[in-house]
């Protein structure tokens, strides 16, 4: 690997712990010491200008990042974060909301949806539909959808079911996404599932789609497995982030491809040198930075 020399410097500093990806109890273990030797879950970026606060949506618990005086119709971006369907914090959405605050005037409202093996799919799904459902019925702005890792697998997810369910969206906003069980079982011996991958293996990879879908791995729910649906046609258009040591770096590009491939608007931006996951665990770094640059932007010009 030829990795950018900050996110070179991050993963000696923080080589991958030796964990089962299996055992949700020590996943979530690493994840709770990683997060207290920065100060737990919480807000780490200010602006004078941006609120945070909390809420419920259609009983689901959110976050929302918004401007000082919000204007009626403002745009709004739900937002799923990452965390292979096991871990993860609505928080994770702070580095693409305050700026769409900030600079765009734009809402962002992360979901605290229910995360698995205890709630397997569609539980996630069906929380962020709730969410998109409130908002489409208390706005008449513009709402676009942002996801990271397994949050871009359920971002994706309520793409295709808005569709369905005659809900616009201006974008799906994907980072680093897991979208189909069957990549990290490829046979392909180019295949990123088998290239190095420093933050995210192959193994947990396959570790989080049994999380997730537990005996339903051969038939998912519907909208579970995005990369599986039949259809794809009329999907919300797409900004796909890939990173070039990611062991779903080739699944993203597929996925995304399969909707240009009918027509659907697509960006595909792979960064060099990058990890899974890279622009939010370096989210301060240059090349972190214009990942981040570059799904805010998209979301401001869809949206506005």
């Amino acid at each position: 690997m030829t990795l950018d020399p900050e996110i070179a410097a991050w993963v000696d500093a923080f080589p991958a712990p030796d964990v089962d990806p299996r055992d949700v109890v020590a996943v979530r273990a690493i994840y709770a010491d990683y997060m207290a030797d920065r100060g737990g879950p919480q807000p780490r970026l200010s602006q004078p200008d941006v609120r945070l606060e909390s809420a419920q949506i259609n009983g689901v618990d959110v976050l929302i990042w918004s401007p000082l005086h919000p204007a009626p119709g403002t745009p709004v971006v739900i937002a799923l974060h990452g965390g292979a369907f096991v871990v993860g914090h609505p928080l994770g959405a702070e580095r693409i909301a305050v700026p769409l605050a900030a600079q765009h005037g734009i809402i962002t409202v992360s979901v605290a949806y229910r995360l698995s093996p205890e709630h397997r799919a569609p539980a996630a799904l069906d929380d962020g539909m709730a969410v998109l459902t409130g908002i489409v019925g208390i706005e008449t702005a513009r709402v676009a959808i942002h996801g990271s890792s397994a949050g871009a697998c359920i971002a994706a997810g309520i793409a295709l079911r808005a569709r369905d369910g005659g809900i616009p969206l201006a974008l799906q906003s994907l980072s680093c996404p897991v979208v189909d069980p069957r990549a990290m079982h490829s046979t392909e011996p180019e295949h990123s599932a088998h290239g190095l991958s420093p933050t995210l293996s192959r193994e947990a990879g396959i570790a989080a789609w049994e999380h997730y879908l537990g005996d339903a791995q051969a038939d998912p729910p519907p909208y579970a497995a995005p990369a599986l649906a039949n259809n794809v046609d009329g999907i919300a258009p797409a900004h796909v982030v890939v990173a070039e040591y990611d062991v779903l770096r080739d699944e993203g590009i597929a996925y995304a491809g399969r909707l240009s491939a009918v027509g659907v608007p697509v960006t595909v931006e792979r960064f060099g040198g990058t990890v899974h996951g890279f622009d939010g665990l370096l989210p301060d770094s240059s090349v972190g930075q214009r990942s981040i640059g570059s799904q805010v932007e998209a979301l401001a010009r869809a949206l506005l």
